[in-house]
C-alpha cells in the first residue's frame, strides 16, 4: 500500500533533486542520457522551471488514474 501511495501521489521532482534558487535560476539533478547512471545539473530561470513543473499538475476534475486491479 505504501507503493501505491508513493505512486499516485508523487510530484513531477522530489525536493532531494532540487539543488539551489540563486538569482532567479533554479538548480536541479536530471539523468544523464548520454552517460546512463549518471547526473548532471540543470539550470533554469525560475519562470522556466514554474512552467514546466505546471504541465503535470492536472486541471481540477481530473483523475490521475483511470483503472485499478
Amino acid at each position: 500500500m505504501d507503493y501505491l501511495a508513493r505512486y499516485t501521489h508523487r510530484v513531477a521532482i522530489s525536493n532531494e533533486r532540487l539543488i539551489s534558487l540563486h538569482q532567479g535560476q533554479v538548480a536541479f539533478r536530471v539523468r544523464d542520457n548520454a552517460n546512463p547512471g549518471k547526473n548532471r545539473v540543470e539550470r533554469l530561470s525560475a519562470e522556466s522551471f514554474i512552467a514546466r513543473f505546471l504541465q503535470h499538475v492536472l486541471p481540477q476534475g481530473f483523475k490521475r488514474i483511470r483503472h485499478y486491479g
